[in-house]
């Protein structure tokens, strides 16, 4: 299917309908299709390939109760070389600049980035750094449902009154049966996550529940995922804007965790002060190991770092990033605390758009707190959009602010932060 799908947008392109078919559906579908071309060719599918064999290899290494550290390490570093061998077939000066490409981060430069990792560290590595200096961690939030079917239960009262769309919508996943939160033998732990089924145009949610008050966030974050793919493909005419780039799509599912804080007497009962202050606390410390990851992927496709170098390069950026997560020297040099994040391998340079969003995300919830209509209204505006328009239109449909510019980074972090450390 995707391959009839990319011989349809290169054969529009090229169309004589060009200008009449921009007129109907805008610019980014050929925007898109520009992207698709300028990422392969008739010389890279074998490299293609390998790097899918070798994405293989190490998802079965890490499965292991035991890992064998060099063997895993050998078969990252030969993923390093094969990307780097890719980028040069394909004309790049290097894997980063061919990475930006594959995640459709065509708004987005590396200097931008970088700026963007600076000011989170600056904002919020001080913030938390005291906070972990008083030994203050997460606490335990127990859930008030006992069971999957509970849970379910709860999160469809919650869709049932934020809106009639989410309403319509929750409706159709419980009628279709378009979930699986439950925990069984062999399913796989520890995992949520949504599936889009384009023929029917609704997402299929899985998760595995075990009654932890946190793990309703999660679940509601795959829903949300889920109705935004739900809103879109009943407004956009084509498949390809159903969904937008992941700096957006996470905007989607991370806004409904805070559209759920005014139902989480339901989901956590009397503990709904630890599960916000959980929530803050997590979000905030993932900007930062994300921040960390990036950076790391700026750094590691240098083919002439050794293991021991690779591990040095990660202590250090952890270090200025997550100062109280202090590395062991053993570790180091014995060549085994390289970053194990899956993304790093599956997606490069795609584990940063998390961060990107949230600060978009953090922009919702100030503006719930402030104009909650006004922010429900954004947010549909937003997802009906799908990926019709390029990022920094998007934003400006939901009247969100450019996480690239001035100093917006830290204005919105901030109202965040000083709630969290009056609730500590």
């Amino acid at each position: 299917m995707f391959a009839l799908r990319d011989e349809c947008s290169r054969m529009a392109a090229l169309s004589q309908y060009h200008d009449e078919l921009e007129q109907e559906f805008g610019k980014q579908i050929f925007a898109n299709a520009d992207q698709h071309r300028n990422v392969e060719n008739s010389d890279s599918i074998r490299l293609r390939m390998e790097e899918a064999e070798l994405k293989l290899q190490y998802r079965k290494w890490m499965a292991k109760d035991t890992r064998d550290e060099e063997a895993l390490y050998q078969v990252f570093r030969k993923l390093i070389e094969v990307r780097c061998e890719l980028a040069g077939s394909l004309g790049y000066p290097g894997y980063i600049e061919l990475g930006y490409q594959i995640q459709n981060r065509r708004d987005l430069g590396i200097s931008e980035v970088a700026e963007f990792r600076r000011q989170i560290q600056k904002s919020v590595t001080p913030v938390l750094t005291e906070i972990k200096a008083k030994g203050i961690g997460f606490c335990d939030v127990p859930a008030t449902a006992a069971n999957a079917d509970e849970l379910m239960q709860t999160i469809t009262t919650m869709y049932q009154n934020l809106s009639d769309e989410t309403a319509d919508y929750i409706g159709e996943m419980r009628r279709k049966e378009l979930y699986d939160l439950g925990t069984r033998t062999n399913k796989r732990g520890n995992l949520f996550t949504c599936c889009m089924l384009p023929v029917v145009k609704l997402p299929f949610i899985i998760g595995n529940y075990t009654g932890k008050g946190m793990e309703a966030g999660y679940a509601v974050h795959e829903f949300g995922h889920g109705f935004a793919f739900y809103t879109a493909a009943r407004k956009q005419p084509l498949y390809e804007f159903h969904r937008s780039s992941p700096a957006v799509n996470e905007i989607h599912s991370k806004t409904m965790e805070h559209f759920m804080y005014p139902y989480l007497d339901r989901f956590v009962g009397e503990h709904k002060k630890d599960y916000i202050r959980n929530h803050h606390l997590q979000q905030l410390e993932n900007l930062l190991y994300r921040c960390a990851i990036d950076e790391f992927e700026h750094l590691m496709y240098d083919t002439k770092l050794s293991r021991v170098q690779l591990c040095e390069l990660w202590a250090d950026i952890s270090a200025r990033y997550l100062p109280w997560n202090r590395i062991p020297l053993k570790e180091i040099h014995q060549g085994t605390c390289w970053p194990r994040q899956t993304h790093i391998v599956e997606s490069p340079f795609y584990y940063i758009q998390y961060d990107i969003a949230q600060i978009s995300t953090y922009e919702f919830y100030l503006r719930m707190k402030d104009n909650y209509e006004q922010a429900w209204s954004d947010y549909m505006r937003l997802c009906s959009e799908g990926g019709s328009k390029s990022y920094p239109e998007l934003l400006k449909t939901a009247h969100l602010s450019d996480p690239f510019t001035g100093n917006t980074v830290e204005n919105i972090c901030r109202p965040v932060i000083d709630e969290l450390l009056s609730i500590l």
